[in-house]
C-alpha cells in the first residue's frame, strides 16, 4: 500500500507536492519522490529512501515549471527498501506512480524481455511505464496509450501518469486502490486520500472503479477505460467535503497520536449529531424497508475488529444474534447465515483490502451489507448497500484513536435503533452525554499523573492486558496500541482464559492491565487477577469505584474512572489505554504516528 499525488496547475508544484506527501506519509514511509517539469521544460524525477523529510531536503533548491506533477510515498510490497524500488518509474517519455498490485508482474516481465526491455528494479510497478511507453510510441497519443496498456494488466492500481511530451497534461487511473480528485480554480489534485490537497479545495471528485481521467489545470475529463477518448466528459459527481483542515495538523500536540485522543470527544460529537435525541434517528437505516436482522455478522480488520467486538455485545443487548470474523478469513469461508442476515463491515479508511472483499462475497451471497466508515466516498460505501458513516475526521496517526471511539459510538447507537420494544432511554442518555463525560476525564489526566505508570511499564519485560465481557475488546485494543507503538511485547486475553495457559507468562517483571468497565464481570475478573498477583505479576487497574470493590489486596496500582455507566466507561477506558500507550512509546523515543512496519490503511490483500 503507497500514497500517491498528482497535480496539475498554474503553480509550482513541488511545494504542493512534498505538503501533500507529507500529509499522506501515514500510508507508507519507506522510499518517496517526485516526477516534474524543471525550468528548461526536461521532465526529472528526484527519489529517496527514507521519509518524506528526505525529499524534502533533495528538492529544496529544485525549481518546477507550472503545470503537471506527481509524487509518491511508498509502503514496500514487491521488492526491497532501496532507491531502484523508489517511485516515480520512467520508461523512455512516461512516468508513473503506483498504489496497487500487478498480479501478471512476472508474464508481463517475460513479454518484455521479448521485446529486448529488461526492469532495474524489483517493483512490479515497473513494467506498467514499459508498457505504456511501448503503447505510446505506436500514436503518440498519450492518455489512449494508457486506456490500451492498462488492458494488458491483472490486478489493481491507482496511478498517476506523465509524458515528456505533454507538460500541462495528468493522466490519472483508479482499479482498486483509492483515488480522489480535487478541483481547484485554475488547478486540480488527484491523490490516494483527502488531507493531501484539503488545504487547497474541499471540492471533490471520488473515481470509480474502472475509470481514467485526464487532466489539465481546472480541465477534467472523466470516462471508463473500455471507452474511447472521444467519449470522456467532466465528472458529474462532485461533493464538498466538510472536514476542517485543522485536523490535518498537529497544532500545539507533539504528535498527531497525541492530539487525535483529545479529539474523541469531538469525533464522538460529530458522529452522533443529528442522529440521537431522545431516540436514534438513521436515516440512512430505513426500518421500514430493511427490517430486523435475524442474524448479524461483523467483518473487520485491526482495530475496527475490536470495535466490532463491542458492536456484537451492544447487539446482543438489542435481542441480536452476531458473530465476528476476521475480514482476511471471513472473505474464504463458505457463507453459512440464514436469509435476510446482515453483513457488516468495518473500515475507518474504507479502503482496507481484505473488509472490501469480503463484503463483496456477501453481496454476491444476497445478503444485505453494511458498511460503517470515516471517509465518504471510499470504496467500501460503494461496495455496500447501506453505508453509516463515522465523522471523526482526518486521522492521520497509524495507529487508530478517535475513530475506533467514533467507532464504538456508532455501533452503540445502532443496537438502539434496531432494538425492539420500549426504547432504551436510559442508554441513549448514556450515549448523549458519553463525549462530554469523556473529554471531562481525559483532561483531568495531567501528564505527572501518569508518569510512574509510564515507567512500570516501559521497564516491564512484557505487558499483558486481561479482561471480560464489555472488558475483553479493550484488552484487545489495548494490546494493540501497545506493540504497535512501542514494539514491546504485549497481549489482550479474555481474563478466564489466562489460567489456561497464558498465566504461564506470569513472573515478577510482568505487567498485566486490566479495565474493569463491566459490572457484571468484574468479580470473576478480580479472582482472576488475584490469580496474577499470586505469581509475582503486577496489576494496573482501570476502572471505576477499584478501592471499594473486593476483599484484600487484589492490585498493585489503579487508575480510577469516574463512576459512569458501563456504556460510557468504555471509552474512558480505551482513552487511558491509548494515552499509555502513546506515553510508553514516546518515552522510548519511538516515531509515534508512524511506526515501523505500518501503514494506515492496507489496500493489498
Amino acid at each position: 500500500m503507497c500514497g500517491i499525488m498528482g497535480y496539475s496547475g498554474l503553480r509550482s508544484p513541488l511545494p504542493l507536492l512534498v505538503s501533500g506527501l507529507e500529509r499522506l506519509e501515514y500510508r507508507g514511509y519507506d522510499s518517496s519522490g517526485v516526477a516534474f517539469f524543471d525550468d528548461i521544460g526536461a521532465l526529472s524525477v528526484v527519489r529517496s529512501v527514507g521519509k518524506v523529510g528526505v525529499l524534502k531536503d533533495l528538492v529544496n533548491d529544485r525549481v518546477a515549471q507550472p503545470g503537471a506533477a506527481i509524487g509518491h510515498i511508498r509502503w514496500a510490497t514487491h521488492g526491497g527498501v532501496t532507491l531502484e524500488n523508489a517511485h516515480p518509474h520512467q520508461s523512455g517519455p512516461i512516468v508513473l506512480v503506483h498504489n496497487g498490485i500487478v498480479e501478471n508482474d512476472q508474464a508481463i516481465r517475460i513479454y518484455l524481455r521479448s521485446l529486448g526491455v529488461e526492469c532495474v528494479s524489483e517493483t512490479d510497478s515497473e513494467v506498467l511505464s514499459h508498457l505504456i511507453r511501448i503503447e505510446y510510441e505506436k500514436d503518440g497519443v498519450f492518455p489512449e496509450a494508457v486506456r490500451r496498456a492498462l488492458g494488458q494488466v491483472e490486478g489493481s492500481y491507482a496511478l498517476a501518469i506523465l509524458c515528456q511530451n505533454d507538460p500541462a497534461d495528468l493522466v490519472v487511473v483508479r482499479n482498486g486502490p483509492p483515488l480522489i480528485l480535487g478541483l481547484g480554480e485554475g488547478e486540480t489534485f488527484a491523490a490516494s486520500d483527502i488531507p493531501a490537497f484539503l488545504h487547497f479545495t474541499r471540492k471533490v471528485h471520488t473515481m470509480e472503479n474502472g475509470t481514467i481521467a485526464l487532466i489539465r489545470h481546472e480541465e477534467v475529463k472523466v470516462g471508463r477505460l473500455d471507452q474511447a477518448l472521444s467519449e470522456w466528459a467532466p465528472p458529474s459527481s462532485l461533493r464538498s467535503i466538510s472536514w476542517d483542515p485543522v485536523f490535518a495538523e498537529k497544532g500545539t500536540f507533539r504528535h498527531f497520536m497525541e492530539k487525535e485522543i483529545f479529539e474523541a470527544p469531538r469525533a464522538m460529537m460529530d458522529t452522533l449529531a443529528d442522529r440521537l435525541s431522545v431516540t436514534p434517528v438513521l436515516p440512512e437505516l430505513d426500518r421500514s424497508v430493511h427490517g430486523r436482522p435475524p442474524v448479524v455478522a461483523f467483518v473487520a480488520c485491526g482495530t475496527s475488529w475490536h470495535a466490532a467486538l463491542l458492536g456484537r455485545a451492544f447487539l446482543e443487548q438489542a435481542g441480536i444474534p452476531a458473530f465476528v470474523e476476521i475480514a482476511s478469513e471471513f472473505r474464504y469461508r463458505k457463507l453459512l447465515l440464514p436469509p435476510g442476515s446482515w453483513v457488516i463491515g468495518i473500515s475507518q479508511s474504507g479502503e482496507t483490502a481484505d473488509t472490501i472483499g469480503a463484503m463483496e462475497s456477501a453481496r454476491r451471497a444476497g445478503f444485505l451489507t453494511l458498511g460503517i466508515s470515516n471517509v465518504p466516498g471510499s470504496s467500501l460505501e460503494r461496495e455496500c448497500d447501506l453505508c453509516l458513516l463515522t465523522h471523526a475526521g482526518p486521522e492521520i496517526g497509524v495507529a487508530s484513536t478517535k475513530a475506533f471511539q467514533a467507532q464504538v459510538a456508532l455501533l452503540m447507537m445502532l443496537s438502539l435503533a434496531l432494538g425492539e420494544g420500549s426504547p432504551r432511554t436510559d442508554l441513549a442518555d448514556a450515549l448523549i452525554r458519553a463525549p462530554h463525560r469523556l473529554e471531562l476525564f481525559l483532561e483531568s489526566l495531567s501528564p505527572e499523573s501518569l508518569d510512574a505508570r509510564v515507567e512500570r511499564l516501559r521497564e516491564s519485560r512484557l505487558v499483558m492486558f486481561a479482561g471480560r465481557g464489555l472488558d475483553y475488546p479493550l484488552a484487545l485494543e489495548g494490546a494493540l496500541k501497545f506493540k504497535e507503538i512501542t514494539y514491546r511485547p504485549a497481549d489482550g486475553y479474555p481474563g478466564g482464559e489466562l489460567k489456561h495457559g497464558p498465566i504461564a507468562l506470569i513472573e515478577p517483571g510482568v505487567t498485566v492491565i486490566a479495565p474493569l468497565v463491566d459490572r457484571l464481570l468484574r468479580a470473576k475478573e478480580i479472582s482472576n487477577l488475584r490469580e496474577i498477583r499470586a505469581r509475582g505479576g503486577y496489576v494496573l487497574a482501570v476502572g471505576p469505584n477499584v478501592v471499594k470493590e473486593g476483599h484484600g489486596i487484589w492490585y498493585d496500582d489503579r487508575i480510577e474512572l469516574p463512576d459512569d455507566p458501563p456504556w460510557s466507561g468504555i471509552y474512558q477506558a480505551a482513552g487511558v489505554l491509548q494515552l499509555l500507550a502513546y506515553r510508553v512509546a514516546s518515552a522510548l523515543g519511538n516515531d509515534v504516528d508512524q511506526p515501523r512496519n505500518l501503514a494506515k490503511s492496507v489496500t493489498v490483500e
